[in-house]
């Protein structure tokens, strides 16, 4: 019995495997694709004399990408592999939706960012209501980093606006992160933000998860995304939770709106 467990658990452990250096393969060339594509999409100026170079270039690059997040995967050298992982993502991200905007007109008629601003504004409800669910999923789902999606909601949306959006998808997805760990448990929250890094920052809080959790989420050192799983973990109630989140997510979402907005720190020099 306990054999077959443990072949069960390696099967199980070897899917997963194949289905990570699957996706991060197909990741990569999307990468290669849609950087190719939309160099092609120029007819002139400096993309479009330079085609070839910036061809090999992006394909080198993505393809190197790709191996270094396949061989630090296999040698489970889990930080190298993520930071390899969450880049390929946002340079596809990125790519595909340079390739749409470039391709639909839309890039030929925003010369500025006043014009990219009032073309969001031009969505209406869609454009803000996206971004929320945005910056909720980047808490509980999506790699992406805090400051990457608050800093493109400031260019788009302005610091109040962007504040006000990141505030509330940002606490949402706090609170969701909180009960995925409080009510699915350990191995979900595992399967979420990884092993390795959730046993470490659990035993970092042990025994005075209040003060060092409370600690953590004000200051950017920490993984505060992580620290909502861990916190729904920890022997936190849920209502210290709720509070705290609250005041804290106020308190560093517009301090760093406001600082990325030059209107805190003085950029320039």
């Amino acid at each position: 019995m306990d054999e077959g467990i443990i072949m069960k658990e390696k099967s199980i452990s070897l899917i997963k495997s194949i289905l990570n250096l699957i996706i991060i393969v197909l990741l990569g060339a999307v990468c290669v694709i849609f950087s190719i594509l939309y160099i092609d999409t120029f007819c002139s100026g400096f993309i479009y004399e330079y085609n070839l170079v910036l061809k090999v270039i992006s394909i080198a690059l993505a393809t190197l990408i790709t191996i270094g997040a396949i061989i630090f995967f296999r040698i489970n050298a889990q930080l190298i592999y993520k930071i390899c992982y969450i880049t390929i993502v946002l340079v596809a991200l990125f790519l595909v939706l340079l390739y749409v905007l470039n391709v639909s007109g839309i890039m030929s008629k925003i010369k500025s960012i006043e014009e990219l601003r009032k073309y969001i504004s031009s969505m209406g409800v869609y454009a803000w209501l996206s971004f929320i669910i945005l910056q909720c999923l980047q808490v509980c789902v999506l790699p992406i980093p805090a400051f990457v999606s608050v800093g493109v909601g400031v260019l788009l949306f302005g610091p109040l606006k962007c504040a006000i959006y990141s505030f509330v998808g940002i606490l949402v997805g706090s609170v969701i992160a909180f009960f995925i760990g409080r009510k699915l448990g350990y191995k979900v929250a595992c399967w979420l933000v990884g092993k390795e890094t959730l046993d470490k920052t659990l035993k970092s809080v042990k025994g005075k998860d209040r003060a060092v959790l409370t600690f953590m989420f004000l200051f950017p050192f920490f993984p505060d995304d992580v620290l909502c799983f861990v916190a729904g973990l920890s022997s936190m109630s849920t209502k210290f939770y709720l509070i705290m989140i609250t005041i804290v997510r106020f308190i560093t979402v517009f301090i760093s709106c406001y600082a990325y907005n030059n209107s805190i720190i003085p950029y320039n020099t």
